[in-house]
């Protein structure tokens, strides 16, 4: 005879509790796993907004504070008349170096700056975030060209020595006494002592004086555009449907370039979330009395700002400062921005915000970002020896 064994198990109730306990479980799991994304996902968003945010305002920093650098050419002047900030002839931007900084003010949250003609192309109404200020800085390459090396067609130069300068088109080789396109350089400089650390010992051995020192010039138009890729392919917001049909307003900067081989001017994106751009100045015009040293009035501290300059404003311009509304790329699901925001520093009640932005009351979080920056060339210039 066989032994039967008798098997047991799971009744059907034990089955029951056994899934809904399986379940709660899983539903926890599940839950946690959900929280935990989305908290990620809006850590990232901060972090890609603080990162947005100190980016733009050290790139604006690191720009300003260079402008009106020149080399060695220390005796430009300033305009009669404001420059065309998008003009490509080399007369006008020789007579636009005598203005390294400039703007253009947007005069409420609904209007947009407006620019000369020339620069339609580019900044049509359409690309221009309402609201936001231009910014134009103008200045030479850090680092010159070294001789022997050739320049670009369609860029545009500066060679100089401490009293002349020329605005030159690229497009050869350069010498020890050639000008930027390879011809012959009627801009000279003395030689560095001992001539032999010259970088042009041939011409300075024998007693002659080299060709002035190249450097690229650099007109950078600082603005804020409704979005960051437009629909259409262009460098031209087109509306609703542009970054896949959530718009992210940019800060985005023009810059003076070789297109095709001309000189031309081409947009490059700086950084995603900036909402508003709005710039103050800081004038040093007293003492009124012009300085015999330096030629100039004030004593290189600001004395006033102003979110309206006169073209006598920019000339005695030696601080600018910056503030930045910057937006998270994407909504926050859940979230409403109940927040007010404070931009600038009122010219008459220095306690008072400039602007007040807000509520929004949508799902973006944002935050502002400010920095005072010191236009270091052109402050200089008018302290005391």
């Amino acid at each position: 005879m066989r032994n039967i064994r008798q098997q047991s198990g799971f009744s059907l109730v034990e089955l029951m509790i056994a899934v809904t306990i399986g379940l709660l479980l899983l539903a926890g799991l599940v839950s946690l796993f959900v929280s935990s994304s989305d908290a990620e996902r809006e850590a990232r968003r901060a972090s890609q907004q603080i990162e947005n945010g100190r980016f733009a305002i050290d790139i604006i920093s690191q720009d300003v504070r260079l402008a009106g650098f020149l080399g060695s050419y220390r005796k430009y002047t300033s305009p009669t008349t404001a420059p065309d900030s998008c003009a490509v002839t080399v007369a006008t931007l020789l007579t636009a170096i005598g203005l390294p900084v400039q703007g253009y003010q947007a005069s409420t949250l609904a209007a947009t700056p407006a620019p000369p003609a020339s620069c339609s192309t580019w900044l049509p109404t359409a690309n221009l975030a309402p609201g936001s200020d231009i910014l134009v800085v103008r200045r030479a390459d850090t680092v010159a060209i070294v001789p022997g090396a050739a320049t670009t067609a369609g860029e545009v130069y500066l060679q100089a020595n401490p009293a002349t300068a020329a605005v030159q088109a690229g497009g050869g080789t350069t010498s020890c006494t050639s000008d930027a396109a390879g011809g012959t350089a009627t801009i000279l400089r003395r030689c560095v002592l001992p001539t032999t650390a010259d970088a042009c010992p041939t011409e300075c051995g024998a007693g002659t004086s080299p060709a002035g020192e190249i450097r690229k010039l650099h007109v950078h138009i600082y603005f804020v555009a409704p979005c960051s890729l437009p629909s259409d392919g262009t460098d031209i917001c087109t509306g609703s449907t542009d970054d896949s049909g959530k718009p992210i307003p940019t800060l985005k900067r023009l810059e003076i370039t070789a297109v095709g081989g001309a000189v031309s001017f081409k947009i490059f994106p700086i950084a995603e979330g900036v909402q508003y751009m709005k710039v103050e100045y800081g004038i040093d015009d007293t003492p009124t009395t012009v300085n015999s040293d330096t030629g100039l009035v004030g004593d290189g501290s600001p004395d006033r700002y102003t979110v309206t300059p006169s073209l006598s404003d920019f000339t005695n311009a030696v601080t600018v400062r910056v503030d930045l509304l910057m937006r998270n790329p994407q909504s926050s699901q859940g979230y409403v921005d109940s927040k007010t925001y404070n931009l600038g520093v009122d010219t008459v009640t220095p306690a008072n915000p400039l602007m007040t932005i807000g509520p929004f009351s949508d799902g973006y979080r944002r935050h502002v970002y400010a920095s005072e920056i010191r236009l270091v060339n052109l402050s200089s210039r008018k302290e005391n020896p």
